[in-house]
């Protein structure tokens, strides 16, 4: 995804695209616009044939990326594989360059139009997913076997990198920079030969492919995310969205798919194994992409259809962003976990809004019936809650709830209270929980708030809330 603000820039009154394209023969008047996105993508006809112009601003990639992709692409074109050309351009030039002046230089680059017709997933009958597999397996045999010239694609270490430079413009995104040091040191043991490991689309999903019915194969577009990376990647990216739908109809396409795929190069079963953690990947670097498009886009200066799309990439971010935070898991409290749970901390500034130590709750809980829960994420025991009955109106509540003082700020409250809240209620089958915290406790006042904790008293020391629940 390229910057917002080179978007606004670069489609402005179309006059980067008029300029380039110049460089071009093209018959006068059929230049139109068509999408923006990694780049921006205009349609032209050149003696009535149409063709593509496809140019990025300096800032989104650099010419050696460029002219390693056509490199490649011409490499597989002349080994059969079928994805569109390139077309020189009038100075002999596959990559353009032009600069604005205070908006510096545009990279263009023209395609030639692919045969055939998309196919959405829907219309995809089970042979053309196998042919989809086969198409992509026969890509990577190639891949093997290529030797990049001067201008190499970057790596998937070199894309971690570039994660790790956007996420140090944003310390608050503690979680996506644990994810990425986790996902480091698990692709860091994989092995890094021939067999597995090479040139990449990392893009190969439907929308980068037509489909040509009376051959019965793929024409493969779009090689400008390509890297060097593992191939299970590139199967994943693939089948991404089929991988989230995880319904029945989804699952064989992605059978049908591996199946195609298998017949063409082998795929062992440790490799599907592993595509969550390619996933991880690819959601980390999508997430990198999307918060450095969105930054220094200015709200106010940028036409509307540019403000709604900040948005929508901004909402992304937030599902991707939850998916760094792990897993909370509620357990019994015995004579395995007991003592580990008692010397779980608040930080030194909490004690007094959390004053109580964990001995104590389970102390109180052994003797006044309340339930002790430990929280644990990963194996790894985090924190620590306990909630009981009223028995004078059956509401319940949370009578303690802390996130050990090693792993707070890192989304893992919020995670953890959802948890219990949803175990109180399944359990329980209660219409309200209560709780109750110290005036002075804002943090969780903000946390309550924002879960739909509303406020029904308060004294000069604390405030009571409430949670209404649907039955």
């Amino acid at each position: 995804m390229m910057s917002l603000k080179n978007m606004v820039r670069g489609s402005e009154n179309d006059s980067v695209a008029k300029q380039l394209i110049e460089s071009w023969e093209h018959d006068t008047g059929s230049l139109k616009f068509w999408r923006a996105s990694s780049n921006f993508i205009y349609l032209f006809e050149r003696s009535g044939v149409q063709h593509f112009l496809r140019f990025v601003h300096e800032e989104d990639n650099i010419i050696g990326n460029i002219q390693a992709e056509l490199e490649f692409m011409q490499y597989l074109i002349a080994s059969g594989f079928p994805t569109v050309s390139p077309v020189i351009s009038n100075n002999g030039n596959w990559v353009e360059t032009i600069r604005i002046a205070n908006h510096g230089r545009y990279y263009g680059v023209v395609f030639e139009q692919a045969k055939g017709v998309h196919l959405s997933l829907e219309q995809m009958t089970d042979q053309q997913a196998e042919q989809w597999g086969k198409s992509l397996g026969s890509m990577h045999i190639l891949s093997e076997s290529y030797i990049p010239g001067t201008a190499k694609r970057g790596s998937w270490l070199d894309a971690l990198t570039f994660v790790s430079s956007v996420l140090q413009c944003h310390p608050y995104e503690k979680s996506a920079r644990q994810e990425l040091e986790q996902v480091l040191s698990l692709l860091s043991k994989l092995p890094t030969d021939a067999k597995h490991m090479g040139l990449i689309h990392y893009d190969f999903e439907t929308d980068n492919l037509f489909y040509v019915e009376e051959e019965s194969h793929f024409f493969a577009i779009d090689f400008d995310d390509a890297m060097t990376h593992w191939y299970a990647m590139d199967i994943v990216s693939a089948i991404s969205d089929l991988l989230e739908q995880k319904d029945d109809k989804s699952q064989r396409k992605i059978d049908h798919f591996l199946s195609g795929y298998r017949s063409i190069r082998p795929l062992d079963e440790g490799w599907v194994q592993l595509f969550p953690l390619f996933q991880r990947f690819s959601d980390l670097y999508s997430f990198a992409h999307l918060l450095r498009s969105v930054k220094d886009m200015d709200s106010h200066l940028s036409p509307e259809w540019a403000v709604q799309l900040k948005g929508k990439l901004l909402k992304v971010c937030n599902r991707i962003r939850e998916r760094f935070i792990r897993k909370i898991e509620l357990r019994p409290i015995d004579q395995a976990n007991w003592y580990a749970c008692t010397q779980l901390e608040v930080t030194d500034d909490q004690k007094n809004a959390f004053p109580v130590p964990i001995v104590y709750w389970l102390s109180e809980s052994a003797y006044c019936g309340f339930t002790p829960l430990a929280l644990y994420s990963e194996e790894q025991l985090i924190g620590f809650s306990a909630y009981a009955v009223d028995p004078t109106d059956g509401s319940y509540y949370i009578m303690a709830f802390m996130i050990d003082r090693k792993f707070q700020s890192h989304g893992l409250g919020r995670l953890g209270l959802r948890e219990l809240i949803g175990y109180i209620k399944e359990k329980h089958n209660c219409d309200k929980i209560m709780l109750v915290h110290r005036l002075e406790n804002e943090r969780a006042s903000n946390l309550y708030v924002s879960l739909g904790f509303q406020e029904v008293n308060r004294d000069e020391r604390e405030v009571t809330r409430e949670l209404r629940l649907s039955k």
